[in-house]
């Protein structure tokens, strides 16, 4: 009976343990790289993991950062091995496991073509009959043009997918706008007076965090990052932080 007691009550000490972990302010966060918004080269690691670690800090919590590379950080997450994705896109899937926030920026998705190339790109019917470069297992390459007659080229980088065009092998690029930016000022000398961008995004999608339902208080936790991201967006610090990386809204 003694041996019974005491089992129980180390029981109930590991229980409170537990509770006490999960409640805790100190988040992990983690996200994979995706130069602007997720880098250990760029100042915060990135435009995303600053605007996030910047909004937990606003909202009550203290945060460290992880980089992982994709998908490890969504598993991560998923696993409650990480508490919170800086940077990822709501799907039914993925809500089963996480907690979505408000939107913390809006990806734009735009065709890219080189500017000596006279080709129309204000659509995706536009695409019909060129070599369209995409970088493979990135999710906004998917459904835009699905089901037209056009040649499909993938590519391992983005920085790969822009060599292709500017070296003639594709016709037509897709890229997030200010990933591409990023990669055409920074990796590839000279590349930004060689291409051209669709006026008009291909599609939007909104960039958001995620906590893992593995904490009794992701809601909350999303709740107070809700509210401090619009405290930032109202007061303008949320712009201060979108300006230092030279990004617009």
């Amino acid at each position: 009976m003694r041996l019974f007691n005491i089992v129980v009550f180390l029981s109930l000490i590991t229980s409170q343990v537990l509770v006490h972990a999960e409640q805790t302010k100190d988040l992990r966060v983690t996200s994979s790289p995706w130069s602007p918004y997720v880098s250990r080269d760029l100042p915060g690691n990135g435009v995303a993991v600053s605007i996030v670690t910047t909004v937990l800090k606003r909202a009550g919590y203290t945060s460290s950062f992880s980089l992982q590379q994709w998908p490890k950080d969504l598993e991560g997450t998923r696993l409650g091995e990480y508490d919170v994705i800086a940077s990822i896109w709501f799907t039914d899937e993925r809500a089963r496991d996480l907690v979505f926030s408000d939107p913390i920026f809006e990806n734009r998705i735009k065709l890219l073509v080189r500017t000596d190339n006279d080709i129309k790109i204000s659509k995706p019917e536009a695409l019909k009959g060129y070599r369209v470069g995409v970088v493979e297992d990135y999710a906004y390459t998917q459904g835009a043009y699905r089901d037209l007659p056009i040649d499909i080229v993938k590519a391992g980088t983005i920085e790969e997918n822009l060599q292709r065009l500017l070296a003639g092998d594709i016709d037509i690029a897709v890229a997030d706008e200010q990933v591409a930016l990023y990669t055409l000022n920074n990796k590839i000398p000279g590349g930004i007076r060689q291409i051209r961008f669709a006026r008009d995004p291909l599609s939007t999608r909104q960039l958001k965090i995620a906590v893992s339902r593995k904490r009794t208080d992701a809601k909350q936790i999303i709740s107070d990052f809700n509210a401090a991201l619009q405290q930032m967006k109202n007061d303008g610090s949320y712009l201060d932080i979108l300006h230092q990386f030279r990004i617009s809204p």
